[in-house]
């Protein structure tokens, strides 16, 4: 099916090899924009769905579909592979735009209104989804900086923990609500993985290793007992960037800047951080320019940090995650998540 005005995803039905561009940038190229694969499974009575680069510039999913489509391999079940931000992906100079100048996050997009390209997109997607009723969607991303890979999901049940198990060991319950496809309340559960780094070639084998098992595995969920033990971390809050201050990443405070953090904030990416670790400097508006949001939108920036003298020190234990020293990411979405230990 073409993609139109009112169903903007493109459908590509059980692709062969010879039909699959040899590498991953020439699929990209290959894409007529958004695109819906079908891949027929050995039982088609039941079916999974997997969806890739929702953002443009994390590509692992999108390598371990390639690779797939590659492949000698038949999946256990049908299974639905979506491909979104393939524009975005496309700008130069290739898997560094999030989403394409000037156009909402996809992410950010599944819930309504659903009454621009991104949100008809998005609504196209969930149309296709609920069609047909997957034992399981999960949706695979890459971190905004370097760190290790994580599972976000709304709930801490059997089947969302036996999904996340299959790519990682710590599992993130959040309660906040964004508009991302993991909110989706439906009777199937959906299960973001962020792999690591976009440009870590570790990030894109686990996505692989992942991708297969989803693909392969005859019975998708395990027990509680079956999954073992993860970390599991609840309730994070965002850290954001009030709308007009400037940010750097620096050695040392930019006199510029509202907000200077250390070049290496990224390293601190799912470690404990002590109470009273210096994570950068503040300019001359202090703790002002921070807001840290629990998902009623409340501020803890206070709480959570102090100014001492112009520096940025934490006031109790916590563990930090989604550090980006993208700066665009940093303005646009947020700094940083975190979680109290204490």
């Amino acid at each position: 099916m073409p993609a139109n005005q009112a169903y903007p995803i493109s459908y590509w039905e059980n692709p062969g090899q010879d039909e699959v561009a040899d590498s991953v940038p020439n699929l990209l190229q290959q894409l007529d924009g958004p695109t819906w694969i079908y891949i027929q499974g050995q039982d088609s009575s039941r079916c999974r769905v997997i969806t890739t680069l929702l953002h443009g510039n994390e590509p692992s999913g999108l390598h371990a579909l390639h690779k797939w489509l590659r492949s000698d391999y038949q999946p256990v079940v049908d299974l639905y592979c979506f491909v979104g931000s393939v524009e975005a992906a496309r700008e130069t100079p290739g898997f560094h735009h999030r989403q394409l100048p000037g156009a909402r996050d996809l992410n950010r997009c599944f819930r309504p209104p659903f009454n621009d390209e991104q949100g008809r997109i998005a609504a196209d997607l969930l149309h296709r989804i609920c069609a047909v009723q997957p034992e399981a969607v999960i949706d695979i991303h890459n971190t905004s900086g370097a760190g290790p890979s994580f599972a976000v999901a709304c709930d801490n049940s059997p089947a969302h923990r036996s999904i996340s198990k299959l790519f990682t060991e710590r599992l993130i319950i959040t309660d906040i609500r964004l508009g991302a496809l993991m909110e989706v309340d439906e009777a199937f559960p959906v299960t973001t993985i962020e792999c690591g780094g976009a440009h870590d070639p570790h990030a894109h084998q686990l996505a692989w290793e992942g991708f297969k098992q989803v693909a392969l595995k005859k019975q998708l969920f395990n027990s509680s007992a079956e999954t073992g033990e993860m970390d599991v971390y609840r309730h994070p809050m965002r850290v954001e960037l009030f709308a007009g201050y400037e940010i750097a990443f620096a050695s040392e405070a930019d006199p510029a800047a509202d907000l200077t953090l250390h070049t290496d904030i990224e390293g601190f990416n799912f470690g404990t951080v002590p109470a009273g670790t210096a994570l950068g400097w503040l300019g001359k508006q202090g703790l002002s320019c921070l807001v840290v949001r629990d998902s009623h939108g409340s501020d803890h920036a206070l709480r959570f940090f102090d100014n001492h003298g112009g520096t940025l020190v934490t006031r109790q234990p916590l563990k930090l995650f989604m550090i980006t020293k993208d700066i665009s990411i940093a303005i646009s979405d947020c700094l940083f998540y975190l979680v109290a230990l204490e």
